[in-house]
């Protein structure tokens, strides 16, 4: 559990205060998209929890089977999301328009625009972290 409770930390901190600033403060109407900025961040999020969570098996995996796994459970994490979004159109939900609230319905274009965000930011993490990794690699075999 110590592995990934940063990231579990992190993400559940952004999708709550995230939520609340962003509905209390109307920024969906103010700043165009924010909430694609939202899933990137969401996708980075979701990437490093199963890498921290999967720490022994991502090892094993090439760079670029980590990257397609990474991308592959963000888009399962953000299609649940938006799957969650879509039921709170259900009628059984209409009574409690709290949910209706925070959890925002958009059309299919806004569906795949979401995803596609949630897998960038897997990538960008990714990325990132192949980056870092190498070049702490590469300092611990130049020191003694």
């Amino acid at each position: 559990m110590h592995r990934v409770s940063k990231p579990l930390i992190v993400g559940i901190a952004v999708i709550f205060f995230g939520s609340i600033i962003v509905t209390e403060f109307k920024l969906y109407e103010l700043i165009p998209h924010i909430d694609k900025m939202f899933h990137v961040g969401g996708g980075f999020i979701v990437a490093w929890f199963f890498i921290r969570l999967w720490t022994d098996h991502f090892k094993s995996f090439k760079k670029f089977q980590s990257f397609i796994i990474s991308l592959s459970l963000a888009a399962l994490v953000g299609f649940l999301w938006e799957l969650a979004e879509y039921s709170t159109s259900l009628p059984i939900f209409t009574n409690y328009p709290i949910f209706s609230h925070y959890l925002y319905i958009g059309s299919i274009t806004d569906t795949l625009g979401d995803l596609f965000a949630d897998m960038f930011g897997a990538g960008l993490f990714t990325i990132l972290r192949f980056c870092f990794k190498s070049t702490e690699e590469n300092i611990r075999q130049l020191t003694p």
